[in-house]
């Protein structure tokens, strides 16, 4: 039984060193893809973002540190008796981004992870003129911050599928695509 255990625990300890990680230093990862859910409903954004793994955290995970860049355009119309007005609204988030890669499983199609970001967000405002009565567009600058967790699964060699839940961006939500290049 002794002799059992012992080859068990060699088993899994040499699958464990040698185990094979989707994210591993110095990868590269490109996402692209579309977010939904924010403040102004379902309207989607498109956003891109990339990462290189730059700091292992030994047995637990690897650090990585990227960007990303987001972007969401939405109209809206407004007719009253005195009034007929549409207008559309721009939003673009631009900042860095970083992220801890889990490697406490071993998995070369999986890859979860968690990360942080700042950066500015540049969007339009449209603001009612006593002056002229007229609805006037003015463009804006702000900062944001984010945090979310998401997951990245590979179907082939350098592509798969991610997803992130979070805060921050432009939308609540994002999936789409992802490149890995290493």
């Amino acid at each position: 039984m002794k002799k059992l255990t012992l080859i068990v625990l060699f088993a899994i300890i040499s699958m464990v060193t040698y185990s094979q990680h989707v994210f591993n230093n110095g990868a590269l990862a490109l996402n692209a893809g579309i977010g939904l859910l924010s403040a102004d409903g379902f309207i989607p954004s498109v956003n891109v973002s990339g990462e290189l793994g730059i700091i292992p955290t030994g047995d637990v995970g690897l650090v990585s540190v990227g960007g990303i860049v987001a972007y969401k355009y939405s109209s809206y119309s407004y007719s009253s008796v005195w009034l007929d007005e549409s207008y559309n609204y721009h939003q673009l988030t631009i900042g860095p981004r970083a992220s801890w890669h889990l490697h406490t499983f071993a998995s070369d199609k999986w890859d979860a992870y968690g990360g942080v970001g700042a950066g500015i967000r540049l969007w339009s405002d449209y603001d009612w003129d006593d002056n002229t009565n007229d609805i006037e567009r003015e463009g804006r600058l702000s900062p944001y911050v984010e945090a979310f967790v998401g997951g990245r699964m590979m179907m082939k060699n350098g592509f798969g599928l991610f997803a992130e839940v979070g805060y921050g961006t432009l939308s609540s939500v994002k999936f789409g695509v992802t490149f890995m290049l290493k």
